[in-house]
C-alpha cells in the first residue's frame, strides 16, 4: 500500500479592523483630494503675467509663420513677407520688455499668416455691418430665409441687407469705405475684391430699391473703385468722395448726388461726371435732369455732445440754430434717438428761419441734422449730425470719484483702418485717438479710426463720465500699409 499524500495545512489571519481607522481613513482620502482640487484650482486660476501672455502668442505667431511658409507661393509672397516683419517686431518689442505691444504685434502677425492658411491672401476682413438701428435683415448667399442681424456681421458676396421702415445700418469695407443703408432699403453685394500684388480694390453693389450712402477714403491705389448699381443706372466713384444712390423700383427712376469729390455715372451707353454739389436724376436709361445743390447748412448750437441739465427738463426749451444758405426758401429739420435716424422723432420741411426752438424734451439722447430747400424746391445734401443731451440735474452725483468701466470687445485692424466694439457707461464721451465717438444709451460703442502713420501705431481711448472721471486705455495697432 503508497504512502498516503500528506495534507497541506490552511493558515487564516484575521485582522480586526476598527470603525474609527476606516472613518480615519476616508477623512485623509477627501482631505487629499481636496488639496489636489485647490492646487489644481489655484493654478487654473492664476493669471498669467502680461510677459507670459507675450510669449504664448509670439510661439504661436512662429508656429503659424512656418506653416505659411510651407504653403505659400509666390501670390502671397507679400503677405508672407508682412508676417515675417511683423513678428520680428514682436521679438524686438519683448526683448525691450514691452510685452504689450509683443503680444499685439505677435497676434497680427498670425492674422498674416491665417490669410495665407485659409487660402484667401489679400481678402482677410472684407466686409462687415458694424452697426444697424430697427429692423434689419440679411440673406446669405444660396440661402432663402432672412435672418436677424447682429453685431459686427461678416458679408461676403450674394449676401442681401434689407432695411425696414425703421431701419437702417452701415457697412464697412476692406477699401475704407463706409456704405449707410437707408430705410426701406434692399442691397446686395456684388464684387469684393484686392488684387495681392498691386492693392487694386474693387467693391460692387447692387441697389435692389431704397437708397445709400458711400463714403470712401483717400488712401486708395490707382485703380481702385467703389460701384453702386441700379437697373437703370451705375454710379463710381474712384477717389475720396461722398455720393448717394436712390432707386425706385416702380419708375425705374435713380437719383445720384455727389456731396464731395466726384461719381461717374454710366447709362445707356453714356457716361457723366458729377462734380461736388451735383444731382443727376436717370428715368429707365434717359437722363431727365441735372441740378446744382445748395450747400448743407453749418449747425451753430448746440455743439455736438453738449448735455443739458434742467430740473425739470419737461418744463424747458433746448434751441437748435444753423447758419442761413443764400438762395434757400425753407429748411429741412430732423431729429431722431438714434444716430442712423432710422426712426424720426421730427422731420419738419417748412422750417422757415435758421432756428427753432423745441419745448419739454424728456431725458435722453438726441441727435439732429438740417438741409437747405431752394426755391426750385430742390433740397441740399443734409449737415454733419450732431448729438445733444437733457438730462436732470436733480440726479447728478457730485461725490462721484469713481472712474467709468472701458471695455474693449472687438478690435480688428484692415490695412490702414481699426474697427473698435466696447462698452463704456452710458452717458459717458467717448473719444478715440481725440475722434469724439457716439456712446449709445446701453454704454456700447463703436469707432472705426484710421492710423496716421506705416509700422507699430498706438490707439487711447479715454471715457469720461459726468462727474469728470475719466479712464484711459492705450492699444497697440501695426499698419501694413498707408
Amino acid at each position: 500500500m503508497g504512502q498516503g499524500r500528506q495534507k497541506t495545512p490552511i493558515l487564516l489571519d484575521w485582522t480586526t479592523i476598527s470603525y474609527r481607522s476606516i472613518m480615519r481613513g476616508v477623512v485623509y482620502l477627501i482631505l487629499l483630494l481636496a488639496m489636489g482640487g485647490v492646487f489644481y484650482y489655484l493654478r487654473a486660476a492664476r493669471r498669467a503675467t502680461p510677459e507670459e501672455l507675450a510669449l504664448q502668442e509670439i510661439n504661436r505667431a512662429e508656429r503659424m509663420y512656418r506653416e505659411a511658409q510651407a504653403t505659400a507661393d509666390t501670390t502671397y509672397a507679400r503677405v508672407i513677407e508682412s508676417a515675417g516683419k511683423i513678428l520680428d517686431s514682436a521679438r524686438l518689442s519683448y526683448a525691450r520688455k514691452d510685452f504689450e505691444e509683443a503680444r499685439a504685434a505677435a497676434q497680427q502677425s498670425q492674422s498674416f499668416s491665417q490669410k495665407i492658411l485659409e487660402g484667401s491672401a489679400g481678402e482677410g476682413f472684407t466686409a462687415k455691418i458694424y452697426k444697424y438701428e430697427g429692423d434689419v435683415k440679411i440673406k446669405r448667399s444660396r440661402q432663402f430665409v432672412w435672418d436677424e442681424v447682429s453685431g459686427n456681421t461678416a458679408l461676403r458676396v450674394g449676401d442681401q441687407i434689407k432695411t425696414a421702415g425703421n431701419g437702417s445700418a452701415q457697412i464697412i469695407y476692406f477699401d475704407g469705405t463706409i456704405t449707410t443703408i437707408n430705410p426701406g432699403s434692399l442691397l446686395e453685394i456684388r464684387e469684393l475684391f484686392e488684387d495681392p500684388t498691386t492693392k487694386v480694390r474693387k467693391v460692387r453693389e447692387k441697389l435692389n430699391w431704397g437708397g445709400v450712402s458711400a463714403t470712401m477714403p483717400g488712401a486708395n491705389v490707382a485703380g481702385s473703385f467703389h460701384e453702386v448699381a441700379t437697373e437703370s443706372a451705375t454710379a463710381r466713384a474712384v477717389d475720396k468722395s461722398e455720393f448717394q444712390v436712390a432707386y425706385d423700383a416702380e419708375t425705374r427712376r435713380t437719383r445720384t448726388e455727389v456731396q464731395s469729390g466726384s461719381a461717374e455715372v454710366q447709362t445707356g451707353g453714356r457716361s457723366v461726371t458729377l462734380k461736388p454739389l451735383e444731382r443727376m436724376v436717370v428715368a429707365g436709361e434717359q437722363v431727365v435732369s441735372r441740378v446744382r445743390l445748395l450747400p448743407a447748412p453749418s449747425l451753430l448750437d448746440p455743439t455736438d455732445q453738449r448735455v443739458f441739465l434742467h430740473d425739470d427738463p419737461s418744463s424747458e426749451t433746448t434751441t437748435l440754430r444753423w447758419a442761413k444758405v443764400t438762395g434757400g426758401e425753407r429748411y429741412r429739420l430732423q431729429i431722431a434717438r438714434t444716430a442712423l435716424f432710422g426712426e424720426l422723432l421730427l422731420d419738419k420741411s417748412d422750417v422757415r428761419s435758421a432756428s427753432v426752438a423745441i419745448p419739454g424734451l424728456q431725458e435722453g439722447n438726441y441727435y439732429w441734422r438740417v438741409s437747405v430747400i431752394d426755391g426750385a424746391n430742390v433740397e441740399s445734401p443734409f449737415s454733419e449730425t450732431r448729438k445733444f443731451k437733457v438730462a436732470s440735474s436733480r440726479e447728478r452725483r457730485t461725490d462721484d470719484t469713481t472712474p467709468p468701466p472701458l471695455e474693449v470687445v472687438d478690435f480688428l485692424p484692415s490695412g490702414h483702418l481699426v474697427i473698435i466694439n466696447g462698452r463704456t457707461e452710458p452717458g459717458a464721451v467717448l473719444s478715440v485717438d481725440g475722434q469724439s465717438v457716439d456712446v449709445y444709451d446701453d454704454g456700447a460703442f463703436t469707432a472705426v479710426v484710421r492710423m496716421k502713420k506705416d509700422g507699430m501705431n498706438q490707439v487711447e481711448i479715454a471715457a469720461q463720465d459726468p462727474a469728470g472721471n475719466v479712464t484711459r486705455m492705450r492699444r497697440s495697432v501695426y499698419v501694413e500699409s498707408y
